[in-house]
């Protein structure tokens, strides 16, 4: 008699609000996710604290969370080392990712970040492409404060409508103090 190994994706204990996480570039990639709520499998696990012994066995390539936790972490002593992403999981209502945000990443960490625009639920609403030129739209189109909805074709072939800012907006954490 054999017995054959049957993985079943882990399903964090989060119940009927768990959602998957969609990685927004080709391949699959082990995901750390800093934020509850998401359904775990082989390649996405939740982590509450970048400290937890699990997450360093883990080996995440891509690091998820809010921009304020990311924030957090690149400013912090010892950042955590990741090889193919970081994202940033922005929820409805709130300021998205900035340029400044998307600079210090990129000399912290090394490599691109990409937005997701969220649910309060964790459902997928809008997701930044490879192009980085607007957050593609997985449905009904959302209605955020200075962005516009562009539906011409995007650079990286996806023919869905994207949200892009609009160009006469500026973001109020980007404004300075003179």
């Amino acid at each position: 008699m054999t017995f054959g190994f049957v993985w079943k994706p882990r399903v964090a204990a989060f119940g009927a609000n768990s959602a998957p996480f969609v990685y927004p570039s080709a391949g699959n990639p082990r995901v750390a996710v800093l934020v509850p709520g998401f359904w775990e499998t082989r390649q996405v696990r939740c982590f509450s604290r970048l400290d937890d012994p699990e997450l360093v066995r883990f080996e995440p390539e891509v690091l998820a969370g809010t921009s304020a936790q990311l924030r957090r972490i690149a400013l912090s002593t010892s950042p955590a080392r990741v090889r193919n992403a970081v994202v940033a999981l922005t929820y409805e209502g709130e300021a998205g990712l900035t340029e400044r945000d998307r600079d210090m990443f990129w000399d912290v960490f090394g490599v691109p970040a990409f937005e997701q625009y969220l649910t309060r639920r964790n459902r997928l609403i809008a997701s930044e492409c490879d192009a980085h030129a607007g957050l593609h739209v997985c449905g009904p189109p959302p209605r955020r404060e200075g962005w516009r909805l562009d539906k011409s074709p995007c650079d990286c072939g996806d023919p869905s409508p994207r949200l892009v800012m609009a160009p006469d907006f500026v973001a109020p954490a980007l404004l300075c103090a003179t």
